[in-house]
């Protein structure tokens, strides 16, 4: 019969020994420029033994040699209905397969694989047989069979063994052209690409099968032999690398993003090795607080780590180790800091064998990180111990254990670092069990090491990189440090607010409470302190936020003030490795919100290329010594282009950001409201009690920062000339910044109070809150006094004026005159308001009516439903780590640790 459902231009003779129906298997050889290897090729198709039907499919590329076309015709009259000649226009070896692929599919309708062989290679006489079978036995989801690189020409045979690692293939391209793949892999339309004519193509073909949910497999003694001649097509790609590289990563982007990576990464590569005493079993995991992990028993992982020992290139195991236990675990998760710890553990173990976690009570509300150096003398009692899998390997195998077991004594041999968190908790956290475990790890391994096998795994040769550093290499991809180990959880999406620093004031309030609307609104949010190796943490805290981590020391400070936009600061915080690191932190993200963090504007674009949505938020206009415009809106104008959009929290912050230039389409006002709840039935009480007091003398407040900014010398100068007047004084605050000089104020300040019941009772007790300050944003403090019935006398500046409408409910102080004239102004202010008690009160209960209709629920809600569009939530849940170390456990469950969030 002759052929008739190709339309191309088809020489072949009728198919004598087999029909069209009995193809199970064709084989695509294009044919360009070499027409004297060509016959060995085909000949070696069709030598193959025990295999079903097949078809060689012989693609003349517009090759310009006569013997090429000559050759095929030769064999095609020769091999009737076993070989075919397809001709076509040069389109280059991608176009090639694609004719030959078409042709199978129309022509062959039982064709069950098809082989990609190149005309200088060839096929050892079982290679079909194998490979189908295989095919056969995978499940369905394997696509193809890729072979070991065995050479003819050259001298070097090359592995391909152990499990198919997508995280690897990102990688290093170790499935070769000549694989056999299904026909249903091809028949859903994938094809090679015919414009990657300079190479990469093949490697370009098994990503795009990977993105259609298709894996690889391994097949183990194929007989592929692979002609190596020091000039080919090969070395001529490998001369265009880092270009072909680059446009492989920009095809493939979608598998290349940071949340895709953590999850192949949690499949195929977990980080971390958790010894813990609880269950006996060791727990191959990337995120401790995820519900899932691969639990596996110690005999069955020591014998996996022997064999990634043995052979790094086909066997993953974590190259870090974490012994603890799970009460530790759950106290870091508690506090938010869990995945901070291993983060740093992870950095310092870049430069030590062993990091020690110190756990001690900080004494007040607050968190820090301390990283003093070594641990030593501290080893032995630590809560939490991380080490490199590689320097325990070779412990084990040393004769003597003095090595290792000096970590007990004070001064340890091995390099050891210290992470020393302080936390509000009451007492130190010790335990001599990490340390314990970590030892008898030691002398285990060092069992299964004696027994081990002195003959090779394999004789062939491994080109791959370690599998237990090609997560890091994929992140590197992307110009990421270690992607922070935090799995997304099912449902929720997570945004992190990057600050340069986090104690109690005005600015972190605002970040408090838009945080815990977010929080409840489903998403996780998470602070990033860039800068600082400390925060303040009260008893809102842990309401806003699912975590914290902080970072210093990192270079954050490499800032030019010399020559930037309109004089702001321009970040050299970029292209280091602590950057990259940063990045890492931040790119699984889904949000970022920059908040006056002058380091973090240089990762803002790079943040935003991986798809991270990003945001500065802006709250106040600062003034340098002499009046003139400076500070973080500046250096936000100069960094527009990286960001998403613009949180400001007041319509003049909006308009400044208009008149810079920045867009009114990225600027979203969210203004500020109470910094905390307030009970209502406090609220009434306070408001109650003000009828009452009209004939005491007046009360006056100062809260806030003493310092130059907040007009510290403009509120001793008013004490002073209110002194005799009969004012009662009270403030309340502390400096804070360096030119908090020491005034003299006509009353003891009193410590700052943080409490929302303190402060209450502050603004409660006050008739009139003062503020003199030089700028603002829109202090919450204002807020705050107004929604207990005080009255707020402030200085125009900033956008007071919003939140104070002067005469109605609140008194407004010009700023653009002489020092003298506004000191007199609220003095004459407060005097009157003195003499007139019945002013005070009205102001106060206008303010406080105005307020109470203020909540960060409801002025966070547009910007809310513009997340919503921006990054819509999940449509179902992310699903969880698929565990790809079951196999070592076939008898044991997935174990969870119920940690609380």
């Amino acid at each position: 019969m002759q052929l008739k459902a190709y339309q191309g231009d088809i020489i072949a003779a009728p198919l004598d020994a087999w029909t069209a129906i009995d193809i199970q298997i064709s084989v695509i050889i294009p044919s360009h420029k070499q027409p004297g290897l060509l016959a060995e090729a085909v000949v070696s198709v069709l030598d193959q033994v025990a295999a079903p039907p097949v078809a060689v499919i012989i693609v003349d590329d517009g090759c310009p040699y006569p013997d090429s076309r000559h050759t095929a015709l030769d064999l095609a009259a020769a091999y009737p209905g076993r070989v075919f000649l397809l001709r076509r226009p040069n389109g280059g070896l991608s176009a090639a397969r694609n004719t030959g692929i078409d042709f199978a599919l129309q022509a062959f309708p039982n064709c069950r694989a098809l082989h990609f062989l190149d005309a200088d290679n060839r096929l050892q006489p079982h290679v079909l047989a194998r490979a189908l079978a295989a095919l056969d036995a995978a499940p369905a989801e394997v696509g193809w069979v890729y072979p070991d690189i065995d050479e003819f020409g050259g001298r070097v045979d090359w592995t391909t063994g152990g499990d198919f690692s997508l995280l690897q293939l990102l990688i290093a391209n170790y499935c070769d052209a000549g694989s056999v793949v299904r026909r249903d892999l091809v028949a859903s339309g994938l094809r090679f690409d015919e414009t990657m004519r300079d190479g990469f193509e093949d490697w370009d073909f098994w990503l795009a099968a990977a993105e259609r949910g298709w894996r690889g497999q391994h097949l183990p003694m194929a007989g592929f032999r692979y002609r190596r001649r020091p000039e080919s097509m090969l070395s001529a790609s490998e001369r265009l690398r880092p270009q072909l590289l680059g446009l492989l990563h920009r095809k493939h982007a979608a598998l290349l993003a940071p949340k895709q990576l953590l999850e192949l990464e949690a499949r195929e590569a977990p980080r971390f090795a958790l010894h813990m005493p609880d269950d006996g079993h060791i727990r191959l995991i990337l995120d401790p607080a995820a519900p899932d992990w691969t639990s596996v028993p110690p005999s069955t992982a020591r014998a996996e780590m022997m064999r990634a020992m043995e052979q790094p290139g086909a066997v993953h195991y974590p190259e870090c180790f974490c012994f603890t236990e799970a009460t530790t675990l759950e106290l870091l998760s508690q506090f938010g800091v869990l995945h901070m710890v291993l983060w740093w553990g992870e950095r310092l173990l870049r430069d030590a064998h062993v990091v020690a976690l110190q756990i001690v009570p900080a004494g007040r509300p607050i968190l820090s990180l301390e990283r003093p150096g070594s641990a030593a003398g501290q080893v032995a009692q630590s809560p939490l111990l991380l080490a490199r899998s590689k320097p325990l390997w070779e412990a084990a195998g040393d004769p003597s254990p003095l090595w290792i077991e000096s970590l007990q004594s004070a001064d340890p041999q091995p390099i050891t670092a210290l992470l020393r968190l302080h936390l509000p908790v009451g007492a130190a956290v010790a335990s001599p069990v990490a340390l314990r475990l970590l030892l008898l790890e030691v002398t285990a391994l060092a069992r299964i090491r004696a027994k081990r096998s002195t003959i090779a795994a394999t004789w062939k040769q491994e080109y791959r990189p370690p599998r237990s550093r090609m997560a890091a290499a994929a992140h590197a991809l992307q110009g990421l440090g270690p992607i922070l180990p935090r799995m997304p959880a099912p449902g929720r999406r997570d945004i992190g607010f990057v600050v340069p620093l986090f104690s109690f004031a005005g600015l972190e309030k605002v970040i408090l409470n838009q945080a815990a609307v977010l929080r409840g609104c489903g998403w996780r949010t998470h602070l990033i302190v860039l800068g600082s190796a400390w925060i303040d943490r009260g008893e809102e805290f842990s309401a806003a936020f699912d975590s914290v981590l902080l970072m210093d020391r990192l270079g954050e400070n490499a800032i030019a003030w010399e020559g930037g936009y309109f004089g702001a600061g321009i970040s050299h915080f970029g292209g280091s490795e602590a950057a990259r690191d940063v990045l890492g932190v931040l790119a699984a993200l889904d949000v970022v919100v920059n908040v006056h963090s002058l380091a973090a504007q240089a990762l803002m674009a790079p943040l935003r290329r991986l798809g991270v949505r990003t945001f500065g938020g802006l709250h106040l206009l600062e003034r340098g010594p002499h009046g003139e415009p400076r500070g973080t809106p500046n250096v936000q104008a100069a960094y527009e282009h990286a960001y998403d959009g613009i949180m400001v929290i007041s319509d003049q912050l909006r308009d400044w950001c208009l008149g810079a230039g920045i867009p009114g389409e990225k600027i979203h006002v969210i203004r500020n409201a109470p910094g905390y709840p307030s009970p209502p039935d406090r609220i009434t009480a306070a408001l109650s009690a003000r009828a009452t007091q009209a004939h005491r003398p007046l009360q006056v407040l100062y809260l806030g920062r003493l310092d130059r900014q907040k007009g510290l010398d403009r509120l001793a100068a008013i004490m002073g000339c209110t002194q005799d007047s009969g004012i009662t004084w009270r403030v309340i605050g502390r400096a804070v910044l360096a030119d908090g000089t020491a005034a003299t104020l006509t009353v003891p300040a009193e410590a700052p109070v943080f409490r929302p019941e303190e402060l209450d009772a502050a603004y409660a007790w006050a008739d009139v809150l003062i503020m003199p300050s030089r700028f603002e944003g829109v202090p919450l403090v204002a807020l705050e006094a107004q929604r207990m019935g005080c009255a707020v006398v402030a200085t125009d500046v900033g956008a007071v004026a919003e939140i104070i409408r002067n005469g109605e409910d609140g008194l407004l102080i010009p700023h653009q005159q002489a020092e003298e004239a506004i000191v007199a102004d609220f003095v004459a202010t407060l005097l009157r308001l003195a003499a007139d008690r019945a002013a005070v009160h009205a102001l106060g209960s206008q303010a406080a009516a105005r307020v109470a209709r203020c909540g960060w629920p409801a002025t966070m809600h547009p910007f809310i439903q513009y997340l919503d569009q921006l990054v819509p939530p999940p449509a179902k849940p992310v699903p969880s780590q698929p565990a790809r170390y079951r196999h070592l456990a076939p008898n044991a469950s997935s174990q969870r640790l119920d940690v609380p969030r």
